[in-house]
């Protein structure tokens, strides 16, 4: 499946999809929490509401420019 396949799905089929994912590193924002999953090669995103702790969206990407923001939360211990 390709991150536009998965863009295209219902919310309940990226749901099962994402449950079959890695987890990889979450992250903070002003209003969001957000999830990153590892699924066939792709990222996906798992964006939850910071009140009411609801998945709102979800969005697959392959690039790894999106990437970056979580790896600035990474904190490496040697």
């Amino acid at each position: 499946m390709s991150s536009d396949q998965f863009n295209h799905l219902d919310y309940y089929d990226q749901m099962q999809a994402v449950l079959r994912g890695t987890y990889l590193a979450d992250r903070l924002t002003e209003h969001h929490y957000l999830r990153l999953y590892n699924l066939e090669g792709m990222y996906i995103e798992a964006c939850f509401d910071s009140r009411s702790h609801l998945i709102t969206r979800f969005r697959a990407f392959e690039t790894t420019l999106f990437v970056l923001p979580y790896l600035e939360e990474l904190q490496l211990t040697f």
